[in-house]
């Protein structure tokens, strides 16, 4: 397996977070319902399937082992995993989110299928890392501070583009074009 850096920070992030206390960032109104294709992957609604991105999540560790695949970071190593333990697939949702201090994340929402192998994954690997790869490219790897039963995982990124590209690319959507006006942002209560 050869995968990549995606070069969206210096440092990779590796944190793990709830998603109390965040709000959606502005999305496209009307964006396509996602569905499943033949590969057991989510497809929006009328998007050809050769089209969509590969998403996976990898456990991962910061030592090697039998049967774990070397990455090489800016930073360090970190060492994955040969299979997958979720996809895209165990997603129901992923949206780009920013909190009240203007932190940018991407939110991600499990089905009940994959909040259950969320939870298990997570449950026993308590101090290893849950890697997303999207297209071969590791994209973040938070640390698992704690299991994760809630059927969620936010992950931090660098700019609210950063989180709108990476959230269009887990939903299997293109992502918009660069210097594109965002939707003015909802008014607070």
């Amino acid at each position: 397996m050869q995968l990549t850096l995606r070069k969206l920070a210096p440092a990779l992030v590796v944190m793990t977070l709830a998603l109390a206390g965040c709000k959606t960032a502005p999305t496209k109104p009307g964006a396509a319902a996602a569905t499943p294709d033949t590969a057991g992957q989510q497809q929006p609604s009328g998007q050809q399937p050769a089209t969509a991105s590969i998403v996976e999540f990898y456990v991962a560790q910061a030592q090697p082992g039998a049967g774990l695949v070397e990455l090489s970071l800016p930073d360090g190593k970190i060492y994955l995993q040969q299979q997958p333990a979720l996809t895209r697939a165990d997603l129901t949702e992923a949206a780009a989110l920013v909190d009240r201090q203007g932190a940018n994340f991407v939110g991600l929402r499990f089905s009940e299928a994959g909040a259950r192998k969320l939870n298990e994954i997570s449950s026993q690997n308590v101090g290893n890392m849950l890697a997303l790869v999207i297209d071969r490219e590791l994209i973040a790897a938070p640390k698992i501070g704690e299991p994760l039963n809630r059927g969620v995982l936010a992950f931090g990124v660098p700019s609210a583009q950063a989180a709108s590209d990476i959230a269009a690319k887990i939903r299997g959507e293109s992502a918009p074009a660069a210097g594109a006006a965002p939707a003015p942002a909802p008014a607070k209560p």
